[in-house]
Order: C-alpha cells, then structure tokens, then sequence
C-alpha cells in the first residue's frame, strides 16, 4: 500500500527542504500573469502578486480611442482583492534626463478582483466614475515545457483510507518527466521501506493556462519490486516551471486513499 512507501526518504528531503521549489506566495494562488478578455483583445490587465499583494497595470482605451493605462495596488479584501486606481502622468519617454518629480498620479477610482480559481475571475473597476466589470482568463500565449531531470516526486496527506490509517505519504527521489507536445510522464524511481526497487508513473495532458499549467484528467501506477501496486487519478492544478524545477497542488485517489498535497522537483545536476 502507498503508505508504507520509501519512509526513510523523510531525513533526505529534510536535507533539501532549502531547495524544493516554492512559490512566492505562501497565503494561495499566485495569480501573476498577463490577463485579459479571449473575446475583447486589445485590452488588457497585468497582475503581479507579492505574498498577499496584487499590483495591476490595466491598458484599455479613452472615449476618443486613444490608449489609456492604469495602476492599482490591491490588498486582501473579503474574498477578493481590492485597491485604489491611480492614472499617472509623467516627463516625455525620450527625454535624455528622467525628472521623478514630474510624475503625478491623480486617483480617479478603484479596482477589484474576485477570482473563481486560479486560472479565472471577475474584474471591477471604476475611472471618473465609469464603472466597468469584465469576466477574464489567463493569456497564454507559449505552450509550458517541463520535460527534464529533477528530485522530487509526491508529498500528500491520505485520507478516507479504507484498509490502512489515514496519514501522510511520500514518493521521493529521482523524478523523470518525459514530454511529447503536451502529453507528459513523470516517473518516480524509489526504494521502498522493504528495500524493493519501486517506481510510480504519473501521465497525462499539460494543458497551458497562461504562465501556469494543468494536468486535468491524468493516470498514475505504482510497482513494488516489479509487483503491481497502486492504480489511481489524479489532477495537478497551478503546475509552475521555472529554470530551478516545478511545482503544482496536487489531488488524486487510488484503489487504498484519497490524496491531497504536492507534486515537484528540483533541478538534478547530473
């Protein structure tokens, strides 16, 4: 069963705790991203979130069609994030010497965001007493690419077992993942508590959500000294790849537990 998988590996990874990858917010989702409308481009909002801090620069259009950019900061609000919007004006791009003192930020409203998930939400703001409201997604435009080396593999708590305590769980060492357009494997290759050499496959379908990915409908498996182990689905939610590894929520369930936790790795050298 899976809890009885590598428990020694708990000292290693408390050896590397320092470099498992992790994300600049610890409260949530990090929401930084390009955002926009798929059905209104043209226009658009940038996020960039700092623990529970969102700083927004919006680019839209004035009545006369001319282009227009705002800012905001916004800070928890409730269940959204929300934030005074400022229009800034400033000394000429080409000029040789930038003077700051000639940069005024008059406020002419306010922004908020609620976010239904990680990868949607709705925009409100308001300028010289317009108000708007804009349902909008995360931009993609590149497709992610995580094939590679790495340590790492699955951390998650098991819950409603149903032949075993309920309990955490670890599948930890060399992590492969192999990937074919958007079709990824992630093999886990371990040693388990009996000293068997184990391995467990995790595959499926990276679908792109701006700087951020999803694996919505993936498969895993698991063999214990080449006997067949664990059978099971998962889905990999915020997967985030940076040139050190990558990391994504992760939430699955086999024919013993369900799953909740994380799933990543860092880089390997070799």
């Amino acid at each position: 069963m899976i809890n009885i998988l590598k428990r020694f590996a708990v000292a290693l990874l408390a050896t590397f705790a320092v470099c498992l990858p992790a994300s600049a917010v610890t409260t949530g989702p990090d929401y930084t991203d390009q955002w926009w409308n798929p059905s209104e481009s043209g226009w658009g909002v940038n996020f960039t979130q700092q623990d529970d801090t969102i700083f927004a620069t919006l680019f839209v259009y004035g009545a006369d069609s001319s282009p227009r950019w705002y800012v905001a900061t916004m800070r928890p609000s409730g269940s959204a994030f929300s934030g005074p919007m400022y229009q800034t004006t400033g000394p000429y791009f080409g000029n040789f010497t930038f003077n700051p003192a000639s940069v005024v930020a008059t406020q002419v409203g306010a922004m908020t965001v609620a976010f239904a998930n990680g990868y949607s939400g709705a925009l409100t703001y308001s300028v010289n007493g317009v108000n708007v409201n804009k349902s909008i997604t995360r931009q993609s435009f590149d497709e992610q690419n995580i094939a590679g080396k790495y340590l790492g593999g699955l951390t998650a708590s098991g819950t409603n077992c149903r032949n075993s305590p309920n309990g955490p769980i670890l599948i930890f060492d060399t992590l492969t993942v192999s990937q074919t357009g958007r079709s990824v494997s992630m093999l886990v290759q371990f040693t388990s508590t009996n000293g068997a050499s184990s391995q467990c496959t995790f595959a499926g379908t990276l679908t792109t959500q701006g700087r951020v990915a999803q694996i919505p409908n993936g498969t895993w498996n698991c063999t214990f000294g080449g006997s067949p182990g664990n059978v099971g689905n998962f889905v990999m939610d915020m997967v985030d790849a940076s040139q050190n590894g990558f990391n994504a929520r992760f939430t699955g369930s086999d024919q013993f537990c369900s799953y909740n936790g994380y799933f990543g790795g860092v880089k390997d050298i070799l």
